[in-house]
């Protein structure tokens, strides 16, 4: 079976959702950010400050590479960036999770603000969530509105996979 691809801005509810999914059974989730982080044994944040952003978008394009070609029938909660700067199609069926800046906001606590750089400058957010709008939308097969409840959420997505199947 095809992967799910969870696509979004940061803290639009790609990992909550996901694991959402995985729980309605036959599925396991993978958040993107966490593989990476186990990997190289450093927080985003931290990868962020040793390698920069295009270091850091090289290991995502690496970490694609390897899902598609090892992983199947999976959840998939990417980065907010890495459909930005990567074809995730490779991935599976792609679900854009369109939410508001301002709801992703009042969602983040300062400790999850704490873990995304680029909220480091909420003006800055703003402009990146804006331009990222577009991208996502041309990169989802399908676009899901993120506010009803995660669970809602996650049983549109596995309705909407059960169509394609049929």
């Amino acid at each position: 079976m095809e992967n799910i691809v969870l696509i979004g801005f940061m803290g639009s509810g790609k990992t909550t959702i996901g694991r959402e999914i995985a729980l309605l059974g036959g599925r396991f989730l993978l958040d993107t950010d966490g593989l990476i982080e186990q990997n190289m044994g450093k927080s985003v944040r931290e990868i962020f400050a040793s390698v920069g952003e295009k270091g850091f978008r090289k290991i995502e394009s690496q970490l694609i590479l390897w899902l598609s070609a090892n992983v199947k029938n999976a959840v998939i909660a990417t980065g907010g960036g890495m459909p930005i700067y990567n074809d995730v199609h490779y991935l599976g069926k792609v679900f854009w999770l369109d939410v508001g800046f301002e709801s992703i906001v009042k969602r983040l606590d300062s400790i999850e603000k704490k873990k995304r750089p680029l909220f480091d400058d909420m003006a800055k957010a703003q402009s990146l969530f804006n331009e990222r709008k577009a991208v996502y939308e041309k990169q989802a097969q399908y676009v899901v509105g993120g506010s009803a409840s995660p669970v809602e959420i996650a049983k549109k997505i596995v309705s909407l996979m059960n169509e394609r199947v049929i």
